[in-house]
């Protein structure tokens, strides 16, 4: 803390300034000036946070330079020092919130009481001045910190016991009805339902959420609105008091799905929890997204929790796998695809699809894909390991539509190379040509075969039919015919063209092109002219 002794008597001045341990009132930089002029000067560059002034100077007064300092708005704790008792210049001092005025002579404990009673106002105002501060940014980030605890609330993050949820909310400085009723309405649109839009996923969230306020809250921009975001689905988590009736909260729903269709273009079912407390906020949540989960059909529609007319199940559903694979070995894509478009429709028109349906169509069609490439000695794993496939696969379960886009991809890529595999030679060069650019690298057998998705033995088996030599001779025939351009062209040495051409082993090399070509490499390098 700074202290300024502003005093035109030299002598008082000093004796103010040496009489008095200042560190052990909290003072740690005293300066000390003789004129009002002087004093502004300071303030100007660093205002001090307590002021000992002289009531009486020459051309301004003490009591001046305080209505300057105020004037200016400097919040600097004044203590004046006078040789005379004057009403007047108390009440302009009090006038000015001048914090004690002292007479001469000096009465050095009076000083110390003063300048005490200076600090401990001053370290007041700070703390007062750190509560608004902190009052403020409560205030600006309340929506951030009530968000933040509705969150943790709905995934399980703060424990579900009425202790725990009071601790976090007065921790956050939150007044919520601990004891009250809520409702929860849950609001979903599948991904691939709204893809076809001009909406990127941000932009997406951020106009879903705040409909999602502003129509079923009635408010533009509500903490109490959550997003959160699966694999499948947006979903946007609407808490509402419990007082709300039923027929207001579907009646919100209806009007929301309706504005979805006209200005986002995308369907959308809300689904509404009974009435809850803030414990059992989680357990709704889940409830609610597991009734989306089973939901494939049924979409733009309200439903409330415990729905049991949703789907209606006539018994587990099983894929026709004969049929199937009479088509894959027909290599009939468009009635593959058709069939399980036609499959689905039925499940749909009977309300009969849900989630684990789906999963069982999907696992039945991937086992009759595979079964295929098995019997056409094609490595699935190695056919599908791509971004695309593996993107496609993941998200077959989400939607009737995800399902069919995922069928046709994986059915064409299937039947076409299949019908690649028949015609050998293009399988035998692309074979080559992965060889061409990784003869240098430790490949084998069984890298070439996978280059193809073929097993390596029925691959071993077309590439010798093919080229009347096996997949062995053919990479060191490559690495022989680069040595040799290497040998006639460069100045490498012999072990370093080994090894650049894919061999560990300068003696192996040697042997391999000596029997490749009749002679050393020394002497082929002889022969050649280097």
């Amino acid at each position: 803390m700074k202290l300024l002794i502003v005093e035109d008597d030299l002598l008082t001045a000093e004796v103010v300034r040496d009489s008095i341990d200042w560190s052990r009132l909290g003072i740690h930089e005293t300066g000390m000036v003789h004129h009002a002029a002087g004093a502004k000067k300071l303030f100007e560059e660093e205002a001090p946070d307590v002021v000992i002034c002289d009531i009486e100077m020459p051309k301004e007064s003490g009591l001046d330079l305080l209505k300057w300092v105020r004037t200016e708005n400097y919040d600097s704790e004044f203590i004046f020092l006078t040789n005379h008792e004057n009403f007047h210049f108390v009440s302009q001092a009090l006038e000015y919130t001048a914090i004690s005025y002292i007479t001469k002579p000096l009465n050095i404990e009076k000083i110390e009481m003063a300048v005490l009673k200076a600090v401990e106002k001053v370290n007041l105002k700070n703390r007062l001045h750190e509560y608004s501060e902190y009052g403020q940014y409560w205030l600006e980030n309340k929506k951030l910190i009530l968000e933040k605890f509705w969150r943790d609330l709905l995934f399980a993050k703060i424990a579900q016991d009425p202790s725990s949820i009071e601790y976090e909310m007065n921790k956050r400085n939150l007044v919520l009805d601990l004891k009250g009723q809520y409702r929860l309405i849950l609001v979903s649109v599948i991904k691939s339902d709204h893809q076809g839009s001009s909406w990127d996923d941000a932009t997406f969230e951020y106009i879903l959420t705040k409909m999602s306020s502003e129509v079923i809250l009635g408010e533009l921009d509500s903490e109490n609105a959550i997003y959160d975001v699966t694999n499948r689905n947006h979903y946007v988590n609407v808490i509402m008091m419990g007082t709300v009736t039923d027929e207001e909260i579907k009646e919100k729903c209806e009007e929301f799905i309706v504005t979805c269709k006209k200005f986002l273009k995308c369907t959308v079912a809300c689904y509404i929890s009974g009435r809850t407390t803030l414990q059992s906020l989680a357990d709704s949540r889940k409830k609610l997204e597991e009734m989306d989960r089973d939901n494939f059909t049924l979409r733009s529609k309200v439903f409330s929790e415990g729905n049991t007319e949703m789907l209606n199940f006539t018994g587990q559903y099983t894929l026709d796998i004969d049929v199937l694979r009479e088509m894959f070995e027909r290599g009939e894509k468009l009635k593959i695809v058709n069939f399980l478009k036609n499959e689905l429709e039925l499940l749909v028109a009977k309300n009969s699809l849900d989630s684990s349906t789906m999963y069982s169509i999907h696992q039945d069609f991937m086992q009759i894909v595979y079964a295929f490439l098995y019997k056409k000695e094609i490595q699935a794993h190695k056919l599908f390991s791509d971004h695309l496939s593996k993107q496609l696969n993941q998200s077959a379960n989400n939607s009737v539509f995800d399902m069919m886009k995922w069928v046709h991809f994986i059915s064409t890529r299937t039947l076409d190379y299949a019908e690649e595999v028949k015609k050998s030679e293009s399988i035998i060069d692309k074979a080559k040509q992965f060889i061409f650019e990784h003869y240098m690298d430790d490949i084998s057998r069984n890298d070439v075969a996978a280059s193809v998705f073929l097993t390596p033995e029925y691959f071993a088996k077309l590439f010798k039919a093919e080229t009347g030599i096996v997949i062995k001779d053919f990479i060191n025939n490559c690495r022989i015919e680069r040595a040799k351009d290497l040998l006639i062209n460069s100045d490498t040495s012999i072990s370093m063209i080994a090894s650049q051409v894919g061999f560990d082993s300068i003696s192996y090399f040697s042997t391999v092109f000596k029997k490749l070509t009749g002679v050393s490499p020394q002497v082929f390098r002889k022969e050649a002219g280097k």
